[in-house]
């Protein structure tokens, strides 16, 4: 298809949203800018919310795709060895050839994470809690310059969501640790092991259990099946949707959660 100038692709490509949405709330969507911290699930994420409407995005990654990552992520094997920013920034391309991007190929850390907050109106947290220190960097970016992020994380064949306000809880302060605390002076391992006694107890019990057995190294990984990734990919774009918007959403401490394994388990007590 050629490319067709941006009003008449609006026109069209906004008409099966019309109805859920007003012109005013999808124009709101059109000019909001979205920062995408981690682009393994959040390719998911950035796919969806272009299919909305968004079309402002700054993409932050530094990592390259593996086949491992094609089993829940946007990419394909013919992305495999590309860094995920740029397989990403294509993917975009193909769903709205008049989406703007800012592409950054490196990890978020404490340098580059307050430049990188400041460019974006709303952040989605997709880093590995693994890297606590920058996850806590930059959520406390994000509350100097009043902003908001939105945080999912897949558990087991479903996926939960928090969203954190200028005006919510703090990241830190709900996991148990010390907003004053100086961020050099909290290391990874202490912001994750932070993070795993704060979640755990919210998880499924099937899913608790292999979450431990990740964090005593019995097992190489935390399984992330494509079902989690959907869901969670479908929740954050519809808490984005809200705060462009200006609607209310549920805030941290707060949390949505959806497991269809277990809503579809005629044993499972309701």
């Amino acid at each position: 298809m050629d490319k067709i100038d941006k009003e008449a692709f609006h026109l069209e490509h906004h008409s099966r949203n019309l109805g859920l949405l007003t012109k005013e709330d999808q124009k709101k969507i059109d000019e909001t800018t979205l920062l995408i911290a981690g682009c393994g699930v959040g390719s998911l994420i950035a796919i969806s919310a272009a299919r909305l409407g968004f079309e402002k995005f700054v993409l932050v990654d530094g990592d390259k795709v593996e086949l491992s990552n094609i089993n829940r992520q946007s990419y394909t094997s013919r992305d495999v060895g590309k860094f995920k920013v740029n397989a990403l920034a294509n993917w975009l391309k193909k769903v709205n050839p008049h989406i703007q991007i800012k592409k950054y190929p490196v990890f978020v850390d404490l340098r580059n994470v307050a430049r990188l907050v400041h460019k974006a109106d709303i952040i989605i947290d997709t880093i590995d809690p693994t890297s606590a220190q920058a996850v806590i960097a930059m959520h406390r970016a994000a509350q100097k310059e009043h902003k908001t992020i939105i945080g999912p994380m897949d558990v087991g064949w479903g996926a939960m969501l928090q969203i954190f306000t200028p005006e919510s809880i703090s990241y830190e302060k709900m996991i148990g640790l010390d907003p004053k605390t100086p961020v050099e002076k909290i290391s990874n391992e202490e912001g994750y092991g932070k993070f795993v006694q704060y979640f755990v107890k919210f998880l499924p019990e099937y899913v608790q259990k292999m979450a431990m057995e990740v964090v005593e190294g019995k097992r190489p990984h935390y399984p992330q099946p494509v079902s989690a990734a959907y869901i969670l990919s479908a929740m954050t774009v519809m808490a984005a949707k809200r705060i462009a918007c200006e609607q209310p959403v549920k805030v941290a401490p707060d949390y949505i959660s959806f497991d269809p394994d277990s809503i579809l388990d005629p044993n499972e007590t309701k």
